[in-house]
């Protein structure tokens, strides 16, 4: 019988409960007494799929989902000399600076190396370098203790008191991920950026970017928005989140990673507006309907589970994250071009319209009256935004804002 393994997890610097396996892929959490004293039965303290409860439970698909996907989290493994499926070993050694406010492991705070080391412009260089040969994937060296969840190539900085760049070292909250241009996809990095910058000219919450450039290698910087600067001699303050996935107790590996994609009742947009409804106020499904419709009109049939996410503002008590990783799809016709998930029943994202939008937002409740009008004032807004917002001299920005135009004709004349 295999030995059991344990490790106390944190959050916000408060220890919750208690991490275990007794198998190699099976990993069971269970809260702490204080806690259960401290909370009702059934409030989502640490996740919506992990509600306050007595006893250890099934707890993969959450905690699965704070680890990388596909080759990068093969790399981590190879690494760490553990199996790939062994979710609690990959935590053990990279589970101190995860999304959220999650920390597995020794809290932050009492790990005196934890540091964040400044990068001269040739040590950044070098390890964006390593990223796009393949040769560091996710910029991990040995001291690292850090992961990041998803399949593209990236890697997690922090951006210092002083405005520099510095690699996180021994579980220290980085506060950025840099994300290098796909090779099959030139242009996606501009993209993402000038779609973010749309929507936060439209007054949609939504990560902040910036474009950088190493060499031949494009790469975008996306602000973390589970990070808050605490001062320069602080920490960056950890905010907790998880994406739907993980909220709705989605394993994606009980389906090859395609479980992030619609399956169902268990995940689609219905079920994340139903978890908006019970945990977060009245006005989350109207920003939900902000962001699907902004989905639409920038043309993005990558919207999954994973690319949606709320944040814990308290415990039982949950609201949208911001808008991160939109991406145009429609640009590059070799790409998906079915909707990640359904929309009023439609499911090819050049043809959802209006229609199909006001039909999705009423299954949620939200009156068809209150959903057409907001579906029309948000797309005005795109509109505009994409007409006035400052964009990089590049000929990928114009492509986008004739996208938005296009699917926003489309939208504006059937709702």
């Amino acid at each position: 019988m295999a030995r059991k393994r344990t490790s106390p997890v944190w959050l916000n610097g408060r220890r919750m409960g208690e991490l275990s396996s007794s198998a190699t892929s099976a990993v069971r959490f269970a809260y702490d007494d204080a806690v259960l004293d401290e909370f009702s039965l059934n409030v989502p303290v640490l996740s919506c799929s992990l509600p306050t409860r007595t006893g250890a439970v099934d707890a993969r698909a959450f905690f699965a989902g704070l680890l990388p996907e596909g080759e990068h989290r093969r790399a981590l493994a190879s690494r760490a000399g553990v199996l790939d499926i062994d979710v609690f070993a990959l935590l053990a050694a990279y589970g101190q600076d995860v999304a959220g406010a999650v920390v597995i492991g020794d809290e932050v705070a009492d790990r005196p190396h934890a540091r964040a080391d400044p990068y001269d412009d040739q040590g950044l260089i070098d390890d964006v370098g390593a990223l796009a040969t393949h040769e560091r994937p996710l910029a991990v060296y040995d001291d690292s203790e850090l992961s990041v969840a998803g399949v593209q190539n990236k890697m997690l900085l922090v951006r210092t008191a002083d405005g520099h760049w510095a690699r996180p070292v021994h579980g220290f909250p980085s506060t950025h991920i840099l994300k290098i241009d796909d090779r099959m996809h030139r242009g996606l990095v501009v993209a993402e950026h000038t779609c973010l910058q749309i929507a936060r000219a439209a007054d949609l919450p939504a990560a902040s970017s910036e474009l950088m450039q190493f060499g031949d290698v494009s790469a975008i910087a996306i602000e973390r928005f589970d990070r808050v600067h605490a001062g320069q001699s602080s920490l960056p303050r950890r905010i907790h989140q998880e994406d739907a996935c993980q909220a709705l107790g989605m394993d994606l590996e009980s389906s090859q990673g395609r479980a992030k994609y619609e399956s169902g009742r268990e995940l689609s947009l219905r079920a994340i507006a139903k978890l908006l409804a019970a945990w977060g106020d009245e006005d989350q499904l109207l920003l939900l309907l902000d962001q699907l419709v902004f989905t639409i009109i920038v043309g993005d049939a990558d919207a999954h589970g994973k690319n949606i996410a709320v944040l814990h503002t308290r415990p039982g008590h949950i609201v949208l994250a911001p808008l991160y990783d939109t991406v145009p799809t429609a640009l590059w016709p070799n790409r998906r071009t079915r909707a990640a998930m359904s929309v009023g029943a439609a499911v090819d994202i050049s043809q959802i319209d209006g229609t199909d939008i006001i039909r999705e937002a009423t299954s949620w409740g939200v009156p068809s009256s209150v959903a057409s009008e907001r579906v029309k004032e948000t797309t005005h807004r795109l509109v505009a935004a994409a007409q006035t917002v400052e964009l990089v001299d590049d000929p990928i920005t114009a492509r986008v804002a004739l996208l938005v135009e296009l699917n926003a004709g489309r939208v504006i004349t059937t709702s």
